[in-house]
């Protein structure tokens, strides 16, 4: 059966990034949704429940990264989607406090001057996946997180801490944030078998 495959890129990034471009050289004969995001989490997430809600009777599977591996792991609270997270960026409100009054490029070209207000929405991001945790918690088998153990962006452990909390499964790697070589890793036996798995 042919899936649904939603890439949601990171913080900055674009729909064409890297980890969209591996699903779509690896598993041509499934669909690949890969839409640009605005800096704006809340809008981000409103666009990408809106693509979820639309594909709700068909068998989507979220891929996420940086912060778009947060994105995916609430679609998969709110709505029970499974969802692939790629060094996810689980603590977004200390990380865009710590680029306060810094100038953030965009791949598209486009650049934002990161103020408190950006904070403030990302820290509401937050609590919405500390309150889907504690309330929920995730589907077994329906979350699979991929950790870069020399990422220098996010704490690993932190992350570890949380995703165990919420129930998901983990796999380290010796990589980095950007999690270099995901078009083989993403077609190793772990990986594939979570994005074809067939599922109810």
């Amino acid at each position: 059966m042919k899936n649904i495959f939603i890439n949601i890129h990171g913080f900055g990034s674009s729909g064409a990034n890297s980890k969209a471009a591996a699903l779509g050289k690896n598993y041509p004969d499934h669909e690949l949704i890969s839409p640009d995001l605005p800096a704006d989490p809340l809008e981000s997430l409103e666009i990408i429940d809106d693509i979820v809600m639309k594909s709700k009777d068909l068998p989507v599977v979220m891929q996420g990264s940086s912060m778009g591996g947060l994105y995916s792991l609430i679609m998969h609270l709110r709505h029970g989607v499974p969802a692939l997270l790629i060094n996810p960026a689980l603590n977004p409100a200390a990380l865009v406090r710590s680029r306060l009054g810094d100038v953030y490029e965009f791949a598209n070209g486009d650049s934002i001057l990161i103020k408190q207000e950006h904070v403030d929405r990302f820290a509401m991001v937050e609590e919405e996946l500390e309150k889907g945790i504690a309330e929920k918690g995730t589907i077994k088998g329906q979350v699979l997180a991929l950790l870069g153990e020399q990422d220098e962006l996010l704490d690993q452990n932190h992350m570890k801490s949380i995703l165990k909390r919420a129930g998901a499964q983990i796999i380290s790697y010796d990589n980095d944030h950007q999690f270099q070589g995901y078009e083989e890793i993403s077609i190793t036996d772990d990986v594939r078998n979570f994005l074809l798995k067939q599922r109810n």
